[in-house]
This record gives C-alpha cells, sequence and structure tokens, in this order.
C-alpha cells in the first residue's frame, strides 16, 4: 500500500474540510469548506453545499491544497481535480499529504509585503516598556514560517504578535503569534528575522498557504512565458 492511499484510509469519512481551489482567469482562487467522502484510495471526493462551487472557472491543471485536522494537528493534502462529478462533487487525486512543519521548505516563495511586529500583550497591559511595535518587509513566506526585513532589532527570544496583509495589495489583514527562530544583522540597524508560526488560525494558516500557492503560479507562468520568448527568439 503507497503513503498515498494509506494516508486516505486513515482519514475518517465525512470529514469536514477546507479546499484552496485554483480558478481560470484569478490568481486569488478561491477558498471553500466542504465534506470529504472516501472512495477508493488515493481517489476521494469532495461536497460542496449548493451553489458553492464555481464548476464553470476551475482549473484542473492545478493542484488544489487539502487542510484537515488529524488528531489535533494540521495537515494538508495536494491533490489534482480529476473529475467533476456534478455541480457539487469533485473527485479528487491525492499527490502527497504534507503536516504544516514540512511546509516550511515546501510551500516557501519570495513575496514581499509590509508587517508588523508587536508585543503580544493587548493594548492596555503591562508596563509602558513591554508595549513596542515595529515596521518592516517580508523576504519570503511559507506554510509555517516567514523572513522579514526590519530596521530596528525585534525581540530574538520571545512570542510576538505579526501583522500582514493578505494579499499585499488588499485591506484585510490576518494576525498571529510567532516565534523568532534565528536573527540576523546584515548591516547596521538592518535585521534579518526568520519566524515560526507558533498560534494561529486555521483559517490564517489557508490563506497563507492560498498565497504561497498563488505565487507559485505566477512564477511558473512568468518562467513558461520567458522560455517561449528564448524559443522565438531563436527563431
Amino acid at each position: 500500500m503507497n503513503i498515498q492511499t494509506d494516508f486516505i484510509n486513515n482519514i475518517p469519512d465525512a470529514k469536514p474540510v477546507r479546499i484552496f481551489l485554483p480558478l481560470h482567469g484569478d490568481d486569488q482562487g478561491c477558498r471553500r469548506q466542504c465534506i470529504l467522502r472516501k472512495t477508493s484510495a488515493p481517489r476521494f471526493n469532495l461536497l460542496f453545499e449548493p451553489g458553492t462551487l464555481p464548476v464553470d472557472r476551475l482549473d484542473t491543471r492545478s493542484p488544489c491544497i487539502v487542510n484537515l485536522d488529524m488528531a489535533g494537528q494540521s495537515v494538508s493534502i495536494e491533490a489534482m481535480i480529476e473529475q467533476v462529478v456534478n455541480v457539487q462533487v469533485l473527485e479528487l487525486i491525492v499527490l502527497k499529504a504534507i503536516s504544516h512543519e514540512q511546509m516550511r521548505d515546501y510551500f516557501r516563495v519570495d513575496y514581499t509585503m509590509p508587517i508588523i511586529a508587536s508585543s503580544p500583550l493587548p493594548e492596555g497591559f503591562g508596563s509602558p516598556e513591554e508595549q513596542w511595535r515595529i515596521s518592516g518587509t517580508t523576504i519570503d513566506l511559507s506554510g509555517s514560517g516567514l523572513l522579514a526585513f526590519f530596521h530596528e532589532r525585534p525581540p530574538a527570544d520571545k512570542l510576538v504578535r505579526l501583522r500582514l496583509p493578505l494579499p499585499a495589495d488588499k485591506s484585510e489583514t490576518i494576525s498571529f503569534m510567532a516565534r523568532p527562530v534565528r536573527t540576523s544583522e546584515v548591516e547596521d540597524d538592518r535585521y534579518i528575522v526568520a519566524y515560526h508560526y507558533e498560534d494561529i488560525s486555521d483559517e490564517e494558516r489557508d490563506k497563507i498557504v492560498g498565497q504561497c500557492l498563488i505565487t507559485q503560479r505566477r512564477l511558473l507562468r512568468l518562467k513558461v512565458q520567458v522560455k517561449d520568448d528564448e524559443v522565438s527568439f531563436r527563431r
């Protein structure tokens, strides 16, 4: 029995999951809640509420990411849509399963956006020196951590609250706790900090993973375009 088949067999039937669906003509894709029904592993079905599945816009040539909780651990499945059964049901096949600890390397993408690091204490609590806030810029992003650049040194051994907009040009901001794992001073008053997510909701993590996938798709299209341009130039 291969790993993909074994993994699907271990998922309880009728398991509520969340999926990031790639769409034609929309780099942002969409996230939906649905139910996983086991069929013949490594294949499985996803059942959607009426009117929530954008059947006509699905990009069936790009991978989907299915997020679920297994024994208290967040896990993601990378899967391909094999068939649109009807307006409420998709058939998918597992490509691989990834724990969010593995996502740090697997879904790491170069991504620049503003970020704010601040004290984890709510406003009005603690002494004035315990309340702090600095602005920076992300360097890369993944499903379990990020790399950011600051002009001030943030605490190197304490939890911090990170706030960042997703996507970078929208007004929506997500907020979560993170732990610094490495701080480097690259120049005078210039610091690069690697953070690992510590306290983050499933919805917020889904948004980050979705943004990583969106960025990957953009980079892939750019590589294909550059390759085509090189071929045309040589001709």
